[in-house]
């Protein structure tokens, strides 16, 4: 077996490997994501914690340092030194100086990082400093003295005073806190007391806190109210745009978020957590940066575990799944090898995409040759089951008990083997013109439906076989209980419930003829030959009657040879004299008597009836009616099934034949003439210039008396005959050759395909296409 075959007959197996495989595989990848993932966010949220608490902390001395200068300054705003500076009216340096002097004392000795302390005098418009120089101008100071601006009191602000070094002047930063008095709103204050703060002490203090290590890249950032920076040693500028830029754009971003948090950035491909607090007291913001590799470093032990773990699961999930795949696999296995083997040996070459796809193609190869079988099987069964009903009513068979309990048993025949039996004759009604409107197939499956029909309703009471005699009639043999006497009324009934369903359905109708019953099934056939003598009586009973021996056993056992010849004579009175309705009467009364003959006698009145009249038109020299000749009698008069029919064409013939304008002019309905047309275009249906015309000139007669004619004789025109047979022949080459419908209505004689279908919708009320595959659907149904 080559690799392709090999791998074919194996696939199945190496999907259910791969899929558990891959179950397991997604399963531990799934859960080894989550712990992954949610160890990172553990560990941020950690991390974010830690810096929390860091901040606090700052946040914390912050607001320590914040309570004490402001407690401080409220101190000094009420010192007796001071306020003997800030209202004095008369400036005295040495009174100046030595209250400065126990001023500073006092308050840099119990806080060291006090920068310097400022008192400004309004009687005086001086300000005296504690720092270098001593008349220290606060430009802060006296644009609030000056103009109308608001000065936060005992709020923390960060601002650069600038110094003067060897005459250059430097930046100096400090934290300045004001505070003042005013008698009224908008009223200037006499004194404002000004005590600036170094900002060196908080930001050692942050270092000290988070021991920071900026090799690391982590940062702590100060902003003011005013969003600007203080001073913390970072002199890269790009590094506090890109905080403060981001900061402020994940504020905007989060209106609601709270005071506290965290959010993560990016700066040159760097991603960083940003930590940060707000001090409400001081309106300060805390910020911590710290790059994100940092934190996760703690995790990479971890993500390396994982992939270990998950590699080690990989390994385990191939083996479980080859073990657990085999276990599953080996009686399906065994299945497809066994059956390869045995397609091996009757040497079967099979193209193998996998186990099930093999499985299912030699599933529905073996179905097929199963149903192929069957339905020889079934088919030989029903000709086999044809031909021994047949052979039951229709020779005297003398066949044992076992043998015929065998037969009935191998060819399914559902008759009650210890019953009596009896035969039902359907015979169609109006044969000949049933002939003439279908063609065969649909005359097959008109007789097939009948015998279903009625072998189903009347399988509702008693089992039942039905029989197409190939003819104008199909038979049932009914099994009859024995007890049951009153069958015939039964059958009956159910007869005329056939009747109704085939009418309504096929717009046909048939005469039932019911046998006697029989306990021995040999005599079927004389079940069958009594019932087809008894269908004879349908000329007088009938169409669609029910024919059993009571209803017929006066005709048969009516010692009568014929009608009274009393009425004969009267007739021919009658006649003689041209008393019209004398005549109808007195045939009413002969028809009337022959009803009460048996079949042969009737039929032999009828003969005699119209060779009377025949005689009595010659004695009284009146042309005698197309349809009383001798040459049409059989076909006019004897091939009607029922007295009634053959009544009325007496009546009609002899209406004709005492017609005035009738005399001398026979040709009007000359049936020669129209059996020739009809002949005629039967046998040039196929040429397309076949029409009333061209008929009219072969047979040397006017158009219009031809047309008279014929529509008198057949009650169509010819015209209307002419595409009556054309159809019909087109519906048989429909189903019968494989040819385009304009081929067809070439070969009818049509040319103008447009006005074919036309006439073949309004015949059939479906197209030509449609017609046909209706016709192959019923057949693949059959």
């Amino acid at each position: 077996m080559n690799i392709k075959s090999f791998l074919g007959a194996k696939a199945y197996f190496i999907k259910m490997v791969l899929w558990i495989s891959m179950a397991i595989l997604i399963l531990v990848v799934v859960l080894s994501t989550v712990v992954y993932i949610n160890s990172q966010n553990l560990l941020v949220k950690n991390e974010y914690a830690a810096n929390q608490k860091i901040l606090f902390q700052v946040k914390y001395n912050m607001s320590f340092m914040d309570q004490t200068i402001t407690n401080l300054s409220k101190f000094l705003y009420l010192n007796s030194d001071v306020t003997a500076i800030m209202y004095a009216k008369n400036e005295d340096m040495i009174e100046v100086s030595r209250h400065l002097t126990k001023v500073v004392s006092s308050v840099t000795s119990a806080i060291p990082y006090i920068h310097s302390v400022g008192i400004y005098n309004r009687n005086l418009d001086q300000t005296y400093s504690s720092g270098f120089p001593l008349f220290f101008k606060d430009q802060m100071l006296y644009e609030f003295i000056n103009s109308d601006q608001a000065l936060p009191k005992l709020k923390p602000i960060f601002r650069d005073i600038k110094k003067l070094v060897n005459g250059v002047t430097e930046p100096e930063y400090v934290f300045s806190y004001f505070i003042y008095e005013t008698l009224s709103s908008g009223a200037k204050p006499d004194g404002v007391v000004v005590i600036n703060v170094k900002p060196e002490w908080l930001l050692e203090n942050i270092k000290q806190i988070n021991m920071i290590d900026k090799q690391k890249g982590d940062n702590v950032f100060i902003l003011d109210q005013a969003g600007e920076y203080l001073d913390d040693g970072t002199n890269d500028p790009a590094i506090k745009n890109w905080l403060k830029t981001d900061f402020l754009a994940n504020k905007t971003a989060h209106p609601q978020a709270e005071r506290d948090g965290f959010f993560q950035s990016k700066r040159g491909g760097t991603q960083y957590l940003v930590t940060y607090t707000n001090v409400d007291n001081t309106g300060m913001t805390l910020l911590k940066t710290q790059p994100v590799l940092e934190i996760y470093k703690y995790i990479n032990s971890l993500r390396t575990s994982i992939i270990i773990i998950t590699l080690i699961f990989l390994v385990m999930a191939l083996v479980i799944s080859i073990s657990i795949s085999r276990k599953i696999y080996r009686p399906f296995g065994k299945l497809v090898n066994s059956i390869m083997l045995d397609r091996i040996r009757r040497s079967d070459k099979d193209d193998v995409v996998d186990e099930i796809s093999y499985l299912n193609t030699v599933y529905r190869q073996s179905m097929e040759m199963l149903d192929h079988f069957d339905k020889e099987k079934v088919q030989y069964k029903d000709v086999m089951k044809h031909y021994w009903l047949s052979r039951l009513i229709t020779e005297s068979l003398s066949i044992g008990r076992a043998e015929l309990e065998s037969i009935f048993k191998e060819m399914r025949i559902s008759l009650v083997r210890d019953a009596s039996f009896a035969i039902c004759l359907l015979k169609i009604d109006n044969y000949k013109e049933f002939q003439h409107a279908f063609h065969a197939k649909d005359k097959d499956t008109i007789r097939f439906a009948m015998i279903n029909i009625a072998s189903e309703i009347m399988a509702k009471k008693y089992p039942n076989e039905g029989l197409d005699m190939k003819d104008d009639h199909v038979v049932l043999i009914v099994s009859i209980p024995e007890e049951d006497e009153h069958f015939q009324s039964h059958i009956h009934a159910l007869i005329k419930e056939a009747q109704e369903n085939v009418s309504r359905f096929f717009k046909i109708s048939f005469t039932a003829s019911i046998s006697e019953k029989t306990s021995h099934i040999q005599e079927l056939n004389s079940m069958y030959n009594q019932a087809l003598d008894q269908a004879m009586y349908r000329l007088l009973l009938g169409h669609s009657s029910v024919i059993t021996y009571e209803t017929i056993k006066k005709n048969v056992e009516s010692k009568k040879t014929g009608y009274s010849r009393n009425y004969e004579e009267w007739l021919v009175e009658a006649m003689k004299l041209s008393k019209t309705e004398a005549k109808e009467e007195v045939l009413g009364n002969i028809f009337e008597e022959v009803g009460t003959l048996n079949y042969h006698n009737a039929l032999v009145s009828i003969i005699r009836l119209v060779d009377k009249v025949i005689e009595t038109l010659e004695e009284m020299k009146v042309t005698t009616a197309p349809s009383l000749h001798i040459s049409s009698i059989s076909r006019n008069i004897l091939e009607m099934e029922t007295i009634a029919e053959i009544h009325q064409i007496i009546v009609g013939a002899l209406q004709d034949s005492f017609k005035k304008d009738f005399q001398g002019h026979t040709t009007k309905l000359n049936y020669f003439l129209v059996d020739a047309v009809t002949e005629y275009i039967q046998n040039h249906y196929q040429d397309p210039s076949l029409s009333l015309t061209s008929i009219a000139s072969i047979m040397k007669i006017s158009t219009r008396n031809l047309s008279k004619t014929y529509k008198e004789a057949t009650h169509i025109s010819i015209p209307d005959y002419i595409n009556e047979f054309r159809l019909t022949k087109a519906a048989d080459l429909l189903i019968q050759d494989d040819l385009s419908v304009y081929e067809i209505a070439e070969k009818v004689g049509i040319l103008n395909e447009t006005y074919f279908f036309s006439m073949f919708k309004k015949k059939y009320k479906v197209t030509p296409k449609e017609y046909a595959l209706r016709r192959n659907m019923i057949n693949l149904i059959q």
